[in-house]
């Protein structure tokens, strides 16, 4: 195999070390996934850049710029530990529901008072209503 892509394919976990025994491997990109831990080392993967490995915030040691240190990982041009990145995307589904709902009720609220704008929203639904109804009739 000369040639293993696998970039924004949603894939976890660790890149197999088993990966290295491919001799002639010459292009190898894992970007864009979520894979974690560190990056494996000899043979070809020696000679793979970041680009391979961009967007798997949680990957590190060569070539990337975090260093692997146990368990964790820190970045090495700075001593920060790294954050992860990832979104939680149940949160952000829920959130984006109580923000729509607020906003609804909002301008649902804003309707109950008597003003002007309002009376012009009310008229304009009530012409829609019948132009629709004279359709239907």
């Amino acid at each position: 195999m000369e040639s293993l892509d696998l970039s924004f394919n949603r894939l976890q976990g660790q890149i197999p070390p088993q990966l290295t025994e491919l001799s002639n491997l010459e292009v190898f990109n894992v970007s864009y996934n979520n894979f974690s831990g560190v990056i494996p080392q000899g043979k070809q993967f020696n000679s793979f850049d970041m680009r391979s490995y961009i967007g798997n915030p949680l990957l590190c040691g060569q070539p990337t710029d975090i260093r692997c240190i146990g368990n964790t990982f820190q970045e090495a041009d700075y001593g920060v530990e790294a954050v992860e990145n990832t979104i939680d995307m149940v949160s952000f589904y829920w959130s984006f529901v109580a923000a729509y709902i607020t906003i609804l009720l909002g301008l649902l609220a804003s309707l109950s008072f008597d003003s002007p704008w309002s009376r012009v929203w009310f008229y304009i639904v009530d012409a829609l209503v019948h132009k629709v109804r004279k359709l239907l009739w």
